[in-house]
């Protein structure tokens, strides 16, 4: 597991975990003194260190090697996921920030089970960013990802129209596979995804959204659940970049 630091809390070599990481080195995973930390500053470098001191109140460590990260993808993606209920976008969140997504949005769409109200936002967004930051964490990201705030449909259309590629994954089409897309569009390095909720969009709002400029593209014949149709675009545009490679 990778925990992340603030670059003003490396003193030297040395370098002070926060409470909340302090605690769970020392009493769950039970580190001690001379044990091995890995560490990330979340702004391209890596750290390997020594750990000095170990208690649930503080750890203190010893940097020992620094490289510049070599786990974050080369390109940008990110996801404007439809809200679904239960735990279907928890698990959404969680895989997606193992796939290396850069950031993703929560969108309100017509179809939406799951109705936020303004003053539950704040909460459930803080609780989004948690199960983020603790998948960042497990898979060595190099970074923090975001997720939030939440939008309704035609605000992330108005922000999606902005990318190089906004993508619409549109249980209806079947002309334009996102496989063909990405052949087509090999010299892209940020893309923005728009997926749905549990009952899909409607035909208006995916006309809105192709009206704006979003092109409708298909992850096959199959029809993929809420939670399973973003992680598989995402996997398809990181093999397709070559972001799945090692060593590249």
């Amino acid at each position: 597991m990778r925990f992340f630091i603030s670059r003003q809390d490396i003193s030297g070599d040395t370098v002070q975990l926060s409470c909340e990481d302090s605690a769970h080195i020392s009493r769950v995973l039970r580190r001690r003194e001379g044990d091995s930390l890995s560490l990330c500053d979340g702004e391209g470098m890596d750290y390997e260190a020594c750990i000095l001191e170990a208690s649930p109140q503080g750890v203190k460590a010893r940097i020992t090697d620094r490289f510049p990260n070599r786990t974050e993808p080369r390109i940008q993606v990110t996801l404007y996921a439809g809200l679904s209920k239960g735990e279907r976008f928890d698990l959404l969140i969680q895989k997606a920030v193992e796939l290396g997504v850069f950031r993703i949005v929560p969108v309100l769409s017509r179809y939406c089970v799951v109705k936020l109200p303004e003053k539950e936002r704040e909460k459930k967004l803080a609780r989004m960013n948690k199960i983020a930051l603790e998948a960042c964490k497990q898979s060595l990201r190099g970074r923090v990802v975001q997720v939030g705030p939440v939008m309704d449909f035609a605000q992330a259309v108005e922000e999606m129209v902005q990318s190089p590629c906004p993508l619409l994954l549109y249980e209806k089409e079947n002309k334009q596979s996102l496989s063909r897309m990405l052949k087509d569009n090999q010299q892209c390095s940020a893309f923005a995804v728009l997926t749905g909720p549990e009952g899909g969009f409607s035909q208006e709002e995916a006309d809105y959204a192709m009206g704006k400029g979003l092109s409708s593209v298909s992850v096959g014949p199959r029809i993929l659940r809420c939670e399973t149709a973003p992680l598989a675009a995402l996997c398809a545009i990181m093999y397709q970049t070559g972001n799945f490679d090692i060593g590249e």
